[in-house]
């Protein structure tokens, strides 16, 4: 256990000054954003001449409506941020591995040699993953109060329609996905985030074992899991018929337990591939 928490620390350290830029970025994008969609919103307001009165007001705001933080967040400068840390965390998970065979004097060599298991380096490399995404989650949660309120001081309280951060999590798409309200569906999208996470790995290993064959063998696996999670679909169409259908709590049972089979098979198949094909 103390060779893990010092592997993960290593491997969190790698990253984390990059890693707090993208923060840092975020929220710099995020409150630019806000001030962006306010200054637009008040051209248009000020257009309209809504202070001279109190029926200008409320012709203004028949017509455009109160602004509120869910126009903040479908902002681009709002979302993209987000985006881009997201993919980029996808990306990494390639780098975490191979970054280590092409950086400088094969830092795998030393990884490999350490005197402990190589499914403790295995580990430690997808909880840094685990920890980065709900990092950028926790961060989100901080920032997005501070930024709701920023955002009230700002707008002239005649226009601003209020939303608490729940709201916005509700009515905000981007939000809704990284964060839905109900706890099984949290769990469930994660499950499905490490399920993609432990599947490249194995295709990493497929690819480090066996080189240009090993792509071949990484894409059928994948090919393979696609195919898995389209069990439930095809019972229901092909199976049953299309008068027949699953209750929305049996296809969500069944996608959990197939996404806790892909990561037990892919963390069995790359603890062998670590044992016995992969090589440095």
């Amino acid at each position: 256990m103390n060779r893990y928490i010092k592997l993960v620390n290593f491997e969190v350290n790698r990253f984390f000054k990059l890693y707090i830029g993208l923060l840092i970025i975020v929220a710099i994008s995020q409150f630019v954003s806000l001030f962006l969609v306010k200054s637009k919103y008040m051209q248009a307001a000020n257009d309209a001449n809504y202070a001279s009165s109190m029926k200008a007001t409320e012709r203004f705001i028949s017509s455009s409506g109160l602004l509120t933080f869910n126009q903040v967040a479908n902002h681009l400068l709002f979302i993209g941020p987000i985006v881009i840390c997201i993919a980029l965390m996808m990306f990494y998970v390639f780098i975490i591995w191979y970054r280590d065979y092409f950086g400088k004097n094969t830092f795998i060599y030393r990884l490999f040699m350490l005197p402990t298991s190589r499914m403790t380096i295995y580990f430690s490399k997808a909880t840094t993953i685990l920890i980065m995404v709900l990092s950028l989650l926790a961060f989100q949660l901080i920032l997005l109060p501070i930024e709701i309120n920023v955002f009230q001081q700002i707008v002239p309280s005649e226009l601003l329609g209020k939303m608490s951060t729940i709201d916005l999590f509700m009515n905000s798409n981007i939000f809704t996905m990284i964060l839905p309200s109900n706890f099984m569906d949290f769990i469930f999208r994660y499950l499905i985030g490490m399920g993609l996470v432990f599947t490249l790995f194995t295709f990493i290993l497929l690819e480090r074992s066996y080189r240009w064959k090993g792509i071949i063998f990484g894409i059928l696996y994948v090919i393979a899991i696609a195919g898995l999670l389209l069990i439930p679909a095809f019972i229901e169409s092909y199976l049953f018929g299309e008068d027949f259908s699953f209750y929305p709590s049996e296809v969500f049972y069944m996608e959990l337990g197939l996404f806790t089979i892909i990561i037990t098979v892919s963390i069995l198949f790359s603890k062998y591939l670590l044992k016995n094909k992969v090589s440095v």
